[in-house]
């Protein structure tokens, strides 16, 4: 009998956060509309936090729904409503996530049904994780990049002490803006 591929949880934190976080971040220089840095921070790892869980739980493979473009067009199209137009954001931080995944490469994921009803079988190992980790240049730049970038954030942004995160994370505030925005103002 054939067994099913292994899979590895792969959500890559800080990679993910970090570098969605940068792009927005980015952007958001070139650009006087307010961002909330939060809402790209939770797209970028949102469609992990659904689909890891429920790959565990089915025996299946950690990408399943929300790794689809179904999932992606769901979000922006309900940010065309006027009271949910922060789903933008989360949808910028879902297509990072979808970018870095290299997704494309996953035509029965991303597209979503067009190759069928289900995903494929396979089992949870967290081996294969910690190998990527560790013996993959592409992931580990990856995650090094990410720090860094959330390290520049919150420095440059003056997110420097306990409180003044704490003050990021639940109200979206920033002790002080950057350099290139105070020129600006």
């Amino acid at each position: 009998m054939k067994r099913p591929p292994r899979i590895a949880a792969q959500m890559f934190l800080l990679g993910h956060l970090g570098i969605g976080l940068g792009l927005a971040w980015l952007l958001s220089t070139r650009s006087s509309v307010r961002i909330d840095f939060r809402l790209v921070l939770l797209g970028s790892i949102l469609p992990d936090l659904i689909d890891k869980p429920l790959a565990f739980v089915l025996s299946l493979e950690g990408r399943l729904w929300a790794h689809t473009f179904l999932f992606l067009f769901t979000i922006l199209a309900l940010s065309l409503v006027p009271s949910w137009r922060g789903l933008r954001l989360i949808g910028f931080g879902v297509t990072t996530h979808l970018l870095l995944d290299q997704i494309w490469i996953r035509p029965d994921i991303v597209l979503y049904p067009a190759y069928g009803w289900t995903f494929p079988a396979a089992f949870f190992n967290v081996d294969i994780w910690f190998e990527a980790l560790l013996h993959d240049p592409l992931i580990q730049a990856g995650e090094i990049v990410g720090l860094a970038v959330m390290v520049g954030f919150a420095w440059e942004c003056g997110i420097r002490s306990w409180a003044a995160l704490r003050g990021f994370v639940f109200h979206g505030r920033l002790p002080r803006l950057g350099r290139r925005q105070l020129r600006q103002a």
